[in-house]
């Protein structure tokens, strides 16, 4: 059947349900014929793209034909042995997916049931009979990354078709020779770290594990906070040496070097954005492991306005940020969103009247127009060293990545003391646990009480997946769990879950916070020696917004869960 014909097979299905008329389709064909596509497949694509029906409507006309179901794949479970009768590369190539076996008849899901030599290798491939229900091409493609793994198709090619020459590479792997090298240059294995990578982008992820293990190869990514395993090939244990050889080049790291850690970076193109990749490798008892952080642009949004402070708390802050020195820290647990913070500070101040200079350990993103120091302690370049080469090189504003030590700390001290703003961070559990650090180190409290001018405590929690989301009522324990009264006809949502979640319930993620302003009645509660109760009850009568209040606040907003606001205060 040319394609011309099967235009006109389609569309008299279409017409003669009452879906199109016939003057629309001639319109269509006199406008279009000339660009028909060459194949029968792409012809459905084709004429949903160009707006003659839409999918939905074409499933409707071929269900109604040929009397068979329409099936919302997100809707169902799909049985794994099912699955497994149809090998990764047949569905990807066709778009067809089983979705469960009813005795002697496999059940598959595809959008075009008239692709009878698809039905036909179904039958030879799998020995049972052949029921098709409908779906949307969407819906098939999902399943099959999800059911079938990142990259199936490529570890499929890779382990099945090419099995004996990767056992001979792993034989010389054994025996000394540098064997990963050329074969983490196969297009395949270079197809498949890309698709892994293109996966971790596309769902937001901040990083990838890659963890070798007995008898399988682990890969997960840290999407909104949690780790969550990806889906993949058991097949994949087969690769690992290659998977890791690949990664190791494109960092520039020892392909050679594999019983000690290694770090490095490089940039790589995924879905058109430049995106940074920095990579660290760890020996385990089965092979070498990789940690890869992704920095990409789309992920950090540097508006201070964007980060889910309180407008009460942005107003303060932008107060702070306006005067000419002093210490601003940002305090808070790794991975808490210090670095955002830090960097929003930053560029909400940047100017070019102004020199900022920063020491990082890594830098993670450039800021236009602000000098950025890469700590390096194997030349002494040591956030403490750095500082006191950088406060020759006229700064206005400095930002220091981290103080660690009294040496840094006493220099931060004597920075702000002499006309510079300051930024750092600390690692403590609220904001003013970050002033009695300062005092255990050793600074004197009068010092601490005229150069801190504020403290920043932050925690993102995911937000609720709009999707999916719910009413619900909490367990009265929750509630009591946050430790002061809760309206019991507030109003509470959750995420159920959804295929845009991952099943999660859960998308993105915000910031809590509580901002601590050393101001003239709490410098005195310092420099008296007041206790941390006695700090607390001042920076309460201030007014202070705590963590907890600002997360009960953000589920009052139905933005995340009570659930979630507990589980990253817990210490508090």
């Amino acid at each position: 059947m040319s394609v011309n014909a099967r235009f006109q097979f389609i569309t008299n299905i279409l017409v003669e349900k009452g879906i199109l008329t016939q003057n629309k389709v001639s319109e269509f064909q006199d406008r279009f014929e000339s660009s028909f596509p060459k194949t029968h497949e792409e012809l459905e694509t084709f004429i949903i793209q160009k707006g003659l029906v839409s999918e939905n409507d074409l499933l409707l006309a071929y269900s109604k034909h040929l009397n068979i179901p329409i099936k919302d794949l997100t809707q169902i479970e799909i049985d794994p042995q099912a699955i497994s009768l149809i090998p990764a590369k047949f569905a990807n190539r066709n778009k067809v997916i089983a979705t469960e076996k009813q005795g002697l008849n496999l059940v598959v899901a595809m959008r075009n049931p008239f692709a009878i030599h698809v039905i036909d290798e179904l039958k030879v491939l799998t020995n049972y009979k052949i029921t098709c229900v409908l779906a949307r091409i969407e819906g098939i493609e999902t399943a099959i990354r999800i059911h079938y793994g990142v990259g199936a198709e490529t570890v499929e090619t890779l382990v099945l078709a090419s099995k004996e020459n990767i056992q001979a590479e792993q034989a010389l792997l054994k025996q000394g020779a540098e064997s990963p090298e050329k074969m983490a240059e196969n297009a395949s294995i270079i197809n498949y770290v890309n698709q892994i990578l293109l996966e971790a982008y596309q769902k937001n992820a901040t990083d990838i594990h890659i963890e070798p293990f007995d008898s399988k190869l682990r890969i997960r990514y840290r999407i909104d906070g949690v780790l969550q395993e990806a889906k993949t090939s058991p097949d994949i244990k087969q690769l690992q040496v290659f998977i890791i050889s690949r990664l190791k080049i494109m960092a520039g790291i020892n392909i050679a070097e594999r019983r000690r850690p290694q770090d490095g970076r490089c940039k790589v193109k995924l879905a058109g954005e430049d995106v940074d990749l920095r990579l660290s490798t760890f020996p385990t008892l089965f092979g070498e492991g990789v940690s890869i952080r992704l920095l990409s642009k789309k992920m950090l949004d540097f508006g201070i306005n964007q980060l889910g402070f309180p407008q009460e708390s942005i107003e303060k802050l932008k107060a702070i940020l306006k005067k000419p020195n002093g210490i601003i820290l940002v305090t808070g647990p790794t991975g808490c969103g210090k670095t955002t913070t830090l960097y929003s500070c930053l560029s909400y101040i940047n100017d070019t009247k102004v020199n900022i200079i920063t020491l990082e350990d890594p830098i993670e993103y450039q800021l236009e127009g602000i000098n950025q120091i890469q700590i390096n302690p194997q030349v002494d370049l040591t956030f403490a060293t750095g500082l006191r080469s950088i406060l020759r090189q006229d700064p206005d504003i400095i930002m220091v990545g981290e103080i660690r030590d009294i040496e840094t700390a006493q220099i931060s001290i004597r920075a702000a003391l002499t006309g510079h703003l300051m930024f750092s961070t600390l690692h403590t559990n609220d904001a003013l646990s970050s002033i009695t650090r300062l005092l255990d180190l050793g600074i004197e409290p009068y010092l601490v009480s005229g150069t801190v001018r504020a403290v920043i405590a932050q925690r993102l929690v995911r937000k609720i997946c709009k999707q999916c989301k719910v009413e619900y009522k909490p367990e009265r324990n929750i509630l009591d769990a946050l430790g002061f009264a809760v309206n019991t006809d507030m109003i509470f949502y959750k995420g159920t879950g959804c295929a845009e979640c991952s099943d999660t319930g859960f998308s993105g993620r915000i910031g809590i916070y509580e901002i601590l302003i050393v101001d003239e009645k709490l410098g005195a509660c310092i420099v008296s020696g007041g206790s941390a109760k006695q700090l607390k009850e001042q920076a309460i009568k201030d007014n202070m917004i705590s963590l907890k209040i600002d997360g009960l606040d953000k589920v009052k907003q139905g933005i995340t869960t009570i659930e979630e606001v507990l589980r990253v205060t817990e210490q508090e």
